[in-house]
Protein backbone atom coordinates (compact mmCIF):
# COMPACT_ATOMS: atom_id res chain seq x y z
CA UNK A 1 0.00 0.00 0.00
CA UNK A 2 2.81 2.40 0.90
CA UNK A 3 4.45 1.76 -2.50
CA UNK A 4 1.16 2.47 -4.31
CA UNK A 5 0.69 5.79 -2.49
CA UNK A 6 4.28 6.79 -3.20
CA UNK A 7 3.87 5.92 -6.89
CA UNK A 8 0.69 8.00 -7.18
CA UNK A 9 2.33 10.98 -5.48
CA UNK A 10 5.41 10.79 -7.72
CA UNK A 11 3.35 10.44 -10.89
CA UNK A 12 1.01 13.28 -9.92
CA UNK A 13 3.81 15.65 -8.92
CA UNK A 14 4.76 18.38 -11.38
CA UNK A 15 8.00 17.99 -13.30
CA UNK A 16 10.99 18.70 -11.13
CA UNK A 17 12.86 21.93 -11.58
CA UNK A 18 16.54 22.32 -10.94
CA UNK A 19 17.85 23.08 -7.49
CA UNK A 20 20.01 26.24 -7.52
CA UNK A 21 23.17 26.83 -5.53
CA UNK A 22 24.87 30.16 -5.12
CA UNK A 23 26.76 32.71 -3.10
CA UNK A 24 25.42 35.74 -1.30
CA UNK A 25 26.78 38.89 0.31
CA UNK A 26 25.01 41.58 2.20
CA UNK A 27 24.86 43.88 5.15
CA UNK A 28 22.45 44.56 7.96
CA UNK A 29 22.01 47.10 10.73
CA UNK A 30 20.97 45.93 14.20
CA UNK A 31 18.66 48.42 15.89
CA UNK A 32 18.24 47.44 19.52
CA UNK A 33 14.91 48.02 21.27
CA UNK A 34 14.52 50.53 22.84
CA UNK A 35 16.21 52.18 19.82
CA UNK A 36 20.01 52.09 19.99
CA UNK A 37 22.76 51.10 17.57
CA UNK A 38 23.57 47.40 17.95
CA UNK A 39 26.05 46.98 15.13
CA UNK A 40 26.56 47.06 11.38
CA UNK A 41 27.21 43.52 10.09
CA UNK A 42 28.45 42.73 6.58
CA UNK A 43 28.21 39.02 5.72
CA UNK A 44 29.08 36.43 3.09
CA UNK A 45 27.61 32.98 2.60
CA UNK A 46 26.19 30.26 0.40
CA UNK A 47 22.65 29.13 -0.31
CA UNK A 48 20.56 26.41 -1.88
CA UNK A 49 17.21 27.21 -3.53
CA UNK A 50 14.66 24.41 -3.91
CA UNK A 51 11.58 24.99 -6.08
CA UNK A 52 8.51 23.58 -4.33
CA UNK A 53 5.41 24.14 -6.39
CA UNK A 54 4.45 26.79 -8.92
CA UNK A 55 6.11 30.07 -8.05
CA UNK A 56 7.08 29.03 -4.50
CA UNK A 57 10.74 28.38 -3.71
CA UNK A 58 12.37 27.55 -0.37
CA UNK A 59 15.91 28.77 0.27
CA UNK A 60 18.37 27.87 2.99
CA UNK A 61 21.50 29.93 3.49
CA UNK A 62 24.42 29.81 5.87
CA UNK A 63 26.53 32.93 6.25
CA UNK A 64 29.32 34.29 8.39
CA UNK A 65 29.00 37.87 9.60
CA UNK A 66 31.26 40.34 11.39
CA UNK A 67 30.63 43.75 12.93
CA UNK A 68 33.76 45.87 12.75
CA UNK A 69 32.24 48.52 15.02
CA UNK A 70 31.13 46.03 17.71
CA UNK A 71 33.90 43.41 17.30
CA UNK A 72 31.22 40.68 17.28
CA UNK A 73 30.55 38.04 14.68
CA UNK A 74 29.16 34.61 14.06
CA UNK A 75 27.05 32.37 11.90
CA UNK A 76 23.60 33.03 10.47
CA UNK A 77 21.19 30.36 9.25
CA UNK A 78 18.29 31.75 7.21
CA UNK A 79 15.29 29.87 5.80
CA UNK A 80 13.27 31.79 3.22
CA UNK A 81 10.00 31.14 1.44
CA UNK A 82 10.00 33.16 -1.79
CA UNK A 83 6.86 33.56 -3.87
CA UNK A 84 7.74 34.90 -7.32
CA UNK A 85 4.94 37.24 -8.46
CA UNK A 86 6.52 38.13 -11.83
CA UNK A 87 9.70 37.21 -13.67
CA UNK A 88 11.31 40.25 -12.01
CA UNK A 89 9.75 40.44 -8.51
CA UNK A 90 8.92 38.20 -5.55
CA UNK A 91 7.84 38.47 -1.91
CA UNK A 92 9.67 36.67 0.90
CA UNK A 93 9.17 35.43 4.42
CA UNK A 94 12.46 34.93 6.31
CA UNK A 95 13.21 33.01 9.50
CA UNK A 96 16.73 33.37 10.89
CA UNK A 97 18.83 31.91 13.69
CA UNK A 98 21.89 33.97 14.63
CA UNK A 99 24.94 32.99 16.64
CA UNK A 100 26.88 36.08 17.78
CA UNK A 101 30.03 36.21 19.91
CA UNK A 102 32.65 38.77 20.91
CA UNK A 103 35.87 38.04 19.02
CA UNK A 104 36.81 34.38 19.34
CA UNK A 105 35.20 33.88 22.77
CA UNK A 106 32.67 31.14 21.97
CA UNK A 107 31.78 30.73 25.67
CA UNK A 108 30.22 34.22 25.50
CA UNK A 109 28.02 33.42 22.49
CA UNK A 110 24.51 34.75 22.26
CA UNK A 111 21.71 33.32 20.12
CA UNK A 112 18.81 35.14 18.50
CA UNK A 113 15.75 33.98 16.56
CA UNK A 114 13.99 36.27 14.14
CA UNK A 115 11.56 36.51 11.27
CA UNK A 116 10.22 39.08 8.87
CA UNK A 117 9.26 40.07 5.35
CA UNK A 118 11.36 40.89 2.36
CA UNK A 119 11.16 41.31 -1.39
CA UNK A 120 13.39 39.98 -4.16
CA UNK A 121 14.24 41.52 -7.50
CA UNK A 122 15.39 38.92 -10.06
CA UNK A 123 17.98 40.07 -12.61
CA UNK A 124 19.10 37.00 -14.53
CA UNK A 125 21.17 34.85 -12.18
CA UNK A 126 21.43 37.77 -9.73
CA UNK A 127 18.97 38.73 -7.00
CA UNK A 128 18.68 41.83 -4.86
CA UNK A 129 16.68 41.31 -1.64
CA UNK A 130 15.95 44.06 0.90
CA UNK A 131 14.43 42.72 4.14
CA UNK A 132 13.53 43.64 7.70
CA UNK A 133 13.42 41.10 10.54
CA UNK A 134 12.40 41.27 14.18
CA UNK A 135 14.71 39.34 16.54
CA UNK A 136 14.39 38.17 20.11
CA UNK A 137 17.17 36.84 22.29
CA UNK A 138 17.17 33.10 22.98
CA UNK A 139 20.11 33.15 25.39
CA UNK A 140 19.86 36.75 26.51
CA UNK A 141 16.95 39.16 27.03
CA UNK A 142 16.29 41.85 24.46
CA UNK A 143 14.91 42.44 21.02
CA UNK A 144 15.96 44.19 17.84
CA UNK A 145 14.76 45.27 14.43
CA UNK A 146 17.20 44.37 11.66
CA UNK A 147 16.89 45.90 8.18
CA UNK A 148 19.28 44.61 5.57
CA UNK A 149 20.14 44.05 1.94
CA UNK A 150 21.22 40.75 0.38
CA UNK A 151 22.81 40.30 -3.08
CA UNK A 152 23.05 36.77 -4.45
CA UNK A 153 24.33 34.98 -7.56
CA UNK A 154 23.05 31.56 -8.62
CA UNK A 155 25.31 29.09 -10.45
Amino acid sequence: MRGLVLSVVLLAAPAARAVDFGLNVGALEVVLLPPAHGGFYPYVGAFVAVPVVGALTFLASLSIEWSFDQQHGGLVLVLTADYQLTSFFGVDLNVALIHDQPGVRFAESQFFLGAGPGVTFFIGKWTLSPFVNFFGGLSTPGASIVPGLNVARSF
